[in-house]
């Protein structure tokens, strides 16, 4: 009789210690986040830069692939998938950025060789 008690409360460790492992709910929040930030990422032009579209690419294919395995009740790695997405898509927005100063400094200088080619007789 003691050894069957034993195996009861083993049997009764082991379920609830499973069930607190697949007791992690899914990562709503986190997954609105990545969502968020890839359209932001989309919003702010990142598909028209090659470095920042491809971040781009990467964080859309994460979000869809948290979305899968939130579906599967598989809400841990989807948890760490909606953050690799949402810093995909901020390294994308930060490339379009990168780019855009690049652009206004290439001016800039642009416009001070062609102003102080003019200033000179």
């Amino acid at each position: 009789m003691n050894s069957l008690v034993r195996l009861s409360v083993a049997a009764a460790v082991s379920a609830s210690a499973a069930a607190c492992g697949a007791s992690r709910p899914p990562p709503t929040d986190h997954l609105a986040t990545a969502i968020a930030a890839v359209h932001g990422a989309q919003v702010a032009g990142a598909a028209q830069i090659p470095k920042a579209a491809l971040q781009l690419k990467l964080a859309e294919e994460q979000v869809e692939q948290a979305r899968k395995m939130v579906k599967s009740g598989d809400n841990e790695r989807a948890d760490y998938m909606t953050l690799r997405a949402f810093n995909d898509a901020q390294l994308a927005v930060a490339l379009v950025r990168e780019q855009e100063a690049r652009t206004r400094a290439e001016e800039a200088v642009k416009q001070a060789s062609g102003a102080s080619a003019a200033a000179q007789p």
